[in-house]
């Protein structure tokens, strides 16, 4: 089974410190441009880890849910 995140940790039970875009969309309910949208704002941040591989830190998907709970 593919996991649709990236744990750069040893320990099964600590969370990744890197998503994929997928995951971010499925975890903030957002679309693939909203999350690009998000990035260039600097609301989410990018890590490039190759000509065609990035991801977004943990770190900033947790500013991004806090805010979110902070507007209801």
């Amino acid at each position: 089974m593919k996991q649709n995140n990236t744990n750069t940790s040893t320990g099964a039970d600590t969370p990744p410190l890197l998503y994929r875009i997928q995951t971010v969309m499925h975890l903030l309910d957002i679309s693939h441009a909203t999350v690009y949208r998000l990035i260039a704002k600097g609301d989410l941040e990018l890590v490039k880890l190759g000509s065609r591989t990035s991801r977004i830190t943990s770190a900033s998907v947790e500013r991004m849910i806090s805010a979110r709970r902070g507007q209801g």
